[in-house]
């Protein structure tokens, strides 16, 4: 146990690797963007009546990637979402997407904007109160985004990535087998160091159900290897 905290420790150090100290400051996005973002601006996605809508919106929106399959109301859903995320046995929400829990996650990557939007839906076996979902589901939705956006907006797409710290603020309760709409955006880099936000909020941005904010370590061994990717795609 001790030897496996003492591994832990060493991966998670917030201490910038010695060599990249000066370098890794300024090394963010792969687009130029300077190390932070206004939240107000990346945060603002567009707007739509219903989920399905905004669906639409987004998978045709020039630039916005759709990464997952979009999921629908027919009973195979749970199946289908299984099988999209293979081997994902071990994952809180993936090995539970279907009926009654996580019934829809499906995923946009609006990379200029250094963001991810999700439309989200959970069912009424992930409750506090009966009827609401608990907020512990809440936050584990916000944490999931998070490392996806850590991950997809970040040049050399680092793998290694840890939550070191997730404030969720919550401001309306939310109903079971609501659609919500999650962005999730990357607004400071330092280093190893990625600075997140997020709002969970009906499709229609009528209906605010949290905020959230979290600081995300890349492991030593991505943030070297994302330096010299970095320095390759310059160097060309």
């Amino acid at each position: 146990a001790f030897a496996y905290k003492r591994a832990l420790r060493a991966c998670l150090s917030l201490a910038p690797v010695p060599a990249l100290a000066a370098a890794g400051a300024a090394v963010f996005f792969s687009t130029g963007q300077p190390a932070s973002l206004d939240p107000r601006r990346v945060l603002e996605r567009p707007k739509a009546a219903t989920a399905p809508a905004l669906a639409r919106n987004l998978s045709t929106t020039a630039g916005v990637q759709h990464l997952t399959r979009a999921a629908d109301e027919s009973a195979a859903v749970g199946k289908r979402a299984r099988a999209e995320f293979e081997n994902a046995d071990h994952s809180l929400i993936h090995a539970r997407r279907g009926d009654g829990e996580f019934e829809r996650f499906d995923v946009w990557m609006d990379e200029e904007h250094h963001r991810t939007i999700a439309l989200v839906r959970l069912g009424d076996r992930l409750c506090g109160h009966r009827g609401i979902v608990h907020g512990g589901a809440t936050a584990a939705i916000c944490d999931e985004l998070f490392g996806w956006t850590a991950h997809r907006c970040n040049p050399g797409r680092p793998t290694r990535i840890f939550t070191a710290s997730l404030d969720v603020h919550y401001k309306a309760p939310l109903p079971a087998g609501t659609d919500v709409a999650v962005t999730t955006a990357v607004v400071r880099r330092d280093g190893r160091k990625v600075f997140m936000e997020a709002r969970v909020e009906s499709p229609d941005g009528a209906v605010l159900y949290a905020t959230a904010k979290s600081l995300f370590i890349i492991s030593r061994d991505d943030h070297t290897q994302e330096h010299h990717h970095h320095a390759e795609k310059h160097a060309r």
